[in-house]
């Protein structure tokens, strides 16, 4: 299986990208080999354990954990390139299903969850349509990505990265705004604001 690794220096975490061409967006020749990704075949029975998990937990028990899940995106997501705003999108996913048992929470879930629909949308309106989907992984099996990755195309990236950055900042301004309207929790908001804010950054940096 030819993988191409990359090391992320900055959490001593190495991850790679599994294109999968059994997934192709498109209809690709027998393993294409592209510039920032080699394409791989793997099978797909670890995929359930992980959807799995995304479904049904380890959910969050305190609140205090959603600011450091927002914080580890960017280790998530720092190498992922072209697939970066759809790796956004699938981490902010994973982290609003994760906060189900979180009373109290729902406007924030909500605010992540439409985020992640936005984020989502906009890989979808400037969809490379010649790169297959890839899927990012832990070297250490840690962490896998719950699902395919989407690539944006190279001359619709800057825009879409645009979008993407306004998308963030809107979900800023309504956290911020629900925490000042949820009594003894407007700390906390302004916290998991400023924490997922902090991601217009990694956008940027892309």
């Amino acid at each position: 299986m030819n993988l191409l690794r990359v090391v992320l220096l900055s959490l001593s975490v190495v991850v790679f990208f599994l294109p999968q061409s059994a997934q192709a967006q498109t209809e690709e020749p027998e393993n294409p080999v592209y510039p920032e990704y080699s394409s791989s075949e793997e099978s797909e029975g670890r995929s359930g354990d992980f959807d799995l998990e995304r479904e049904n937990g380890p959910k969050l028990n305190n609140p205090d954990e959603i600011v450091p899940q927002l914080a580890a995106i960017h280790g998530r997501c720092g190498v992922a390139d072209v697939y970066v705003i759809d790796c956004l999108a699938e981490r902010l996913e994973v982290l609003e299903k994760s906060m189900s048992g979180l009373a109290r929470y729902g406007e924030a879930r909500r605010i992540l969850r439409d985020t992640a629909d936005q984020l989502r949308q906009i890989t979808q309106d400037n969809l490379d349509q010649d790169r297959p989907r890839a899927r990012m992984e832990a070297i250490d099996g840690s962490f896998r990505s719950t699902r395919p990755l989407s690539a944006v195309s190279a001359a619709q990236r800057r825009s879409a990265i645009s979008q993407a950055v306004a998308v963030l900042a809107e979900a800023e301004t309504q956290l911020l705004r629900s925490g000042e309207a949820s009594l003894g929790r407007a700390v906390q908001y302004q916290q998991i604001a400023a924490a997922l804010g902090s991601n217009k950054v990694l956008l940027r940096s892309s």
